[in-house]
């Protein structure tokens, strides 16, 4: 599979969230089975902050992630994990079991800033991501299908840890 397959292979599981929802949902159950208390994280549902001018969930997921040793986060703003890369979709579960977070990840991006060049809004040109310009730029409905897209993902294809190492070419 080269990285253009994985690229729209991913994204095309991405635009199904309900998905990784589902999967967070069969994880409670199963946990609760065993009794151990467990709730999903929504991982669609956020609403605009206009005071922080971003968007907001329950938790952010890529710095839970991050806290719990899954990867770092990257200059582009996403996760990237030494396994996948940044082509990771994240869900999550909180529960009430005592779990040993993986050790922190050294990090990975190198700011190279790549991701910063090939911006078409200019979202990364300062210390924090304008969060607001990319979004706007990035996701819409598709016309003919009227199903939520991604038509942007420039800073993501650009990155040297696309893929991470099982995803990369040969492995």
């Amino acid at each position: 599979m080269n990285s253009g397959q994985v690229k729209r292979l991913a994204y095309s599981l991405g635009a199904q969230l309900c998905g990784i929802a589902g999967i967070a949902l069969d994880l409670c159950i199963g946990l609760e089975e065993n009794g151990i208390g467990a709730v999903p994280v929504p991982t669609n549902e956020s609403e605009w902050d206009g005071r922080t001018g971003r968007w907001r969930s329950i938790i952010s997921l890529k710095h839970a992630a991050q806290a719990a040793g899954l990867g770092t986060i990257g200059r582009h703003s996403l996760l990237i994990t030494p396994e996948f890369g940044s082509m990771v979709w994240l869900g999550a579960v909180l529960c009430s079991a005592s779990l040993e977070p993986d050790e922190k990840k050294e990090p990975i991006c190198q700011n190279c800033g790549l991701c910063v060049k090939a911006c078409p809004v200019d979202a990364l040109h300062q210390a924090e991501m304008n969060q607001s310009a990319c979004w706007e730029h990035a996701f819409g409905t598709d016309k003919e299908t009227q199903s939520w897209v991604i038509s942007c993902h420039r800073c993501r294809d650009v990155c040297p840890h696309l893929l991470g190492s099982r995803n990369s070419p040969g492995t």
